[in-house]
């Protein structure tokens, strides 16, 4: 674990599943995750208009952005990330949270995301797909920024109570299971997510040595 002495990370988003994997990424460098409601910062409708970009990156860091301007001097760590698969031309990407276009939350947003995965794969045999995440960290003037990936195939059915989002339905091909199969630090260990998280704190932690 780093050594390093740094002031909290406001960790700028609303998901609880993936704050579950965030503190755990932030605490391996000796750094603190501060969430947005610690932070004191009330849910603002105009949040849901902040990734209306077609680039996993251009939506990082436009939320990476809004909260640092929220939060002077405050280093801010954002991340977008969804699922892409081949056989759907990339889709669901960036639409990967509101592919299903429905007014749901939570679980109920996830089952009807999966459900039209599901439907759109009917009957297609190639479902290889891949899970990707651009993290961003912006402190002032300064910004961070890094990509990771990971690849799999959407399975005929659902396994795993673990995870959320498509991750009953993502099977690793590096873990041999699904992500809702697999246990937090096994997951952490190739996703998507701990892969961009991880460089981009990296990157963060060398500037000032």
């Amino acid at each position: 674990m780093s050594t390093h002495s740094r002031a909290p990370l406001l960790v700028a988003t609303r998901s609880a599943g993936k704050m579950r994997e965030l503190v755990p990424l932030l605490a391996e460098k000796g750094i603190a995750a501060e969430s947005l409601a610690e932070a004191g910062f009330v849910e603002d409708p105009r949040e849901s208009t902040i990734e209306a970009f077609d680039t996993f990156e251009q939506n990082a860091l436009a939320k990476a952005r809004w909260f640092s301007a929220l939060a002077p001097g405050r280093a801010v760590l954002a991340e977008d990330s969804g699922l892409t698969v081949a056989a759907l031309d990339g889709r669901p990407g960036v639409r990967s949270k509101r592919w299903a276009n429905v007014a749901l939350e939570a679980q109920a947003l996830d089952d009807a995301n999966n459900a039209a995965l599901v439907a759109a794969l009917e009957g297609v045999a190639d479902r290889r797909a891949c899970y990707v995440c651009v993290a961003v960290i912006v402190e002032r003037d300064r910004t961070w920024s890094a990509r990771g990936e990971t690849r799999g195939t959407i399975g005929l059915a659902p396994h795993g109570a673990n995870g959320f989002g498509y991750d009953p339905w993502f099977r690793s091909d590096e873990l041999g299971v699904t992500f809702a199969e697999a246990t937090l630090d096994e997951k952490a260990s190739v996703s998507h997510r701990a892969r961009a998280v991880r460089a981009v704190l990296d990157a963060y932690l060398r500037a000032d040595g």
